[in-house]
């Protein structure tokens, strides 16, 4: 039993979720209390089978009883079945209408059911006792933010920081909404007054280093997030942000060293490492980018981007049969990803082999998912390849669907300039 999992939990509570997974004697009791507290933790914890066994378990001693059926509700809320917990949720809010739990379990329905304006009526109903205002508040925001309302999300998400100056999802999608709303400097104005007032607070920093970031301040960005990491040396987004802003500002030896120290507290170890090997090939150290690359696909087979870089820096040291190979890898290892057809496919071009291109493009486009950018490969291939009739009829779907994508084909087809037919095609569109 690890029980490590309970490191952000009280003593009582550990306890009580230990004695329900393992009775004495094979006999268990517990009162309403205690299985809302079991629930919760499992409802907390992202534990779908814990959960699902303390609600079972409770509906066979309280088969009525409302707390348990809020928990049944939450149960069938996580597992997707919307219709469900919302006609149960309806039923509690019948009996007891200022009951803020349920008001919120409501909101969160109509949230994950794409009904913003519905979520935001709950979700404010439940603040009514003014418990967890910041998670409510931001929760508020992120479905002003989906009406795109972004003054008002603005407004909730500092409410939230507000309540909670330490609710990193607020701090950092208020920054985020800031950059989209081309107000970073009011972004760097509030969080410089937030480290002000709270000069330990890391995420803070963190959001502080973002908008310098974004702003192009590179060494002030820096600054900021090595604060963050001096705070707590595990904060990996850290890492990743001082990674970019020495990387953006032209020192990719620091950058590489940032990633380095990320290492140890990365979740996904193969994304750090792709990500070195990415700086190495963009400074035109293929070798060293090269051995990066194979180090992911050592801890990660399957990572088609690491493969298809390997192709790109083979590619660029003249080795143009293993590049052809490491760009059909990676299509092997994740035929889902459009970059991967298209790389290979922009290779074929590159050597003028407009056959094997055209080939690759069709089999590709059936499942892709940016058609455009294999259909404009293939009007380039059936232009050389003297196949007119396709050429125009994929030309005519492109201005059909694509007809705001037009103006820029002849820029990635500059072969169509001197056919009449192709330019009247695409003027055509050009005018609608």
């Amino acid at each position: 039993m690890n029980l490590d999992r309970f490191k952000d939990f009280e003593p009582d509570v550990r306890n009580l979720v230990l004695s329900f997974e393992n009775p004495q004697g094979g006999h268990r009791f517990f009162d309403v209390d205690q299985l809302e507290i079991i629930a919760d933790y499992y409802l907390e914890v992202a534990d779908i089978e814990g959960l699902e066994a303390a609600v079972t378990f409770g509906e066979r001693l309280y088969p009525a009883n409302d707390e348990i059926r809020l928990r049944r509700a939450h149960l069938w809320s996580v597992t997707g079945q919307y219709p469900q917990a919302l006609k149960l949720l309806q039923e509690l809010e019948k009996k007891s209408p200022r009951d803020t739990d349920i008001c919120y379990a409501i909101g969160a329905i109509y949230s994950m059911t794409d009904q913003p304006r519905k979520a935001i009526d709950y979700y404010l109903r439940a603040a009514a006792d003014g418990y967890e205002l910041g998670l409510i508040y931001s929760n508020v925001a992120d479905e002003y933010y989906k009406l795109r309302l972004l003054d008002l999300a603005v407004n909730y998400y500092r409410k939230a920081i507000k309540a909670d100056p330490d609710d990193d999802h607020a701090l950092y999608n208020l920054v985020c909404t800031w950059d989209e709303m081309e107000k970073l400097d009011v972004a760097v104005d509030f969080y410089k007054q937030q480290v002000a007032d709270r000069p330990y607070s890391r995420w803070a920093w963190y959001c502080l280093g973002c908008a310098y970031l974004w702003l192009n301040l590179f060494e002030q960005a820096a600054d900021a997030f090595e604060y963050a990491i001096a705070i707590d040396k595990t904060f990996y987004d850290a890492y990743l942000g001082l990674s970019d802003a020495y990387r953006d500002s032209g020192n990719q030896g620091r950058a590489v060293q940032a990633l380095h120290d990320a290492l140890p507290y990365a979740d996904d170890r193969s994304y750090v490492i792709y990500t070195i090997g990415a700086i190495f090939r963009e400074s035109g150290n293929y070798h060293t980018a090269v051995s990066y690359y194979h180090e992911v696909i050592k801890e990660n087979p399957s990572y088609g981007l690491a493969w298809g870089d390997i192709g790109i820096c083979c590619e660029a040291m003249g080795y143009k049969g293993d590049a052809e190979d490491h760009y059909r890898k990676a299509i092997d290892v994740e035929p889902d990803v459009d970059l991967h057809w298209l790389r290979l496919a922009d290779f074929y071009l590159r050597e003028g082999d407009y056959r094997r291109a055209c080939t690759l493009l069709e089999n590709g486009r059936t499942d892709a998912a940016d058609v455009y950018a294999f259909d404009y490969r293939l009007v380039i291939c059936y232009h050389h390849m003297g196949r007119r009739n396709r050429m125009l009829h994929i030309l005519r779907s492109i201005a059909r669907k694509y007809p705001s994508l037009m103006p820029d084909l002849l820029d990635q087809c500059p072969e169509l300039a001197d056919d009449f037919d192709a330019l009247t095609v695409i003027n055509s569109a050009k005018q609608e």
